[in-house]
């Protein structure tokens, strides 16, 4: 079966940069090194005029660029999350998170009046904010996927369910090489592979398409 093609991809890669110790990420789930986060095959992927939304930390912040380059994609802006309470950090306290907006190819944005700062409230450890997935739906065209994902996105009306994969969710694709709990052993026969279920609710792309909305 054909890999999709995805139109918006969000990732929350579980960097293993400044995480380890007793109140590092490490205590929380299993951390990937940059390089095999890098190694992904996010290219393959996403379809030809993408948008990808790369969460990273204050300490990943200038790998995320770099991660973003290796996937195909080039950085537009950051967009950051305002947590207002003191968190850790061995210089100023972090009390921020920054979700990277990257493109490929011809992908301009479906809402132009987003400022570069979101406020959401904290929830447990790596929790992102759900108004996440409202704000890139208004900015950025389905098909969805997200990585590292945790909990399935809500669907919204009038928009194409997201796919999901990760350690800590049924996922909708399994990509050789990173392999998550419930991959079938047949998965690494093809670069990207995904499920029936999923497969039938990925509309097709062109890969020549433009989305729709004008310059990011």
């Amino acid at each position: 079966m054909s890999p999709p093609k995805y139109r918006t991809i969000l990732a929350d890669p579980p960097w293993d940069i400044e995480q380890k110790g007793k109140r590092g990420a490490q205590e929380h789930y299993q951390l990937m090194t940059l390089e095999r986060i890098k190694g992904m095959p996010v290219s393959e992927l996403a379809a030809d005029d993408a948008h990808l939304w790369l969460w990273v930390t204050n300490a990943t912040l200038r790998h995320g660029y770099d991660v973003a380059e290796a996937w195909g994609f080039t950085v537009r802006s950051p967009l950051t999350w305002v947590k207002f309470r003191l968190g850790l950090g061995n210089y100023l306290r972090n009390s921020t998170e920054h979700l990277l907006f990257a493109t490929r190819g011809k992908a301009p944005v479906q809402f132009h009046s987003q400022p570069t700062w979101v406020q959401a409230p904290v929830q447990d450890h790596s929790h992102k904010p759900e108004e996440q997935y409202a704000l890139i739906e208004r900015i950025s065209p389905g098909p969805y996927l997200e990585l590292f994902a945790r909990r399935r996105p809500p669907h919204s009306l009038g928009q194409p369910p997201w796919h999901v994969w990760g350690n800590e969710i049924h996922s909708d694709i399994y990509i050789p090489g990173y392999p998550v709990p419930d991959e079938p052993r047949d998965a690494k026969a093809s670069p990207v592979a995904i499920t029936a279920a999923a497969a039938a609710t990925v509309p097709e792309t062109s890969s020549n398409q433009t989305l729709e909305g004008g310059t990011p």
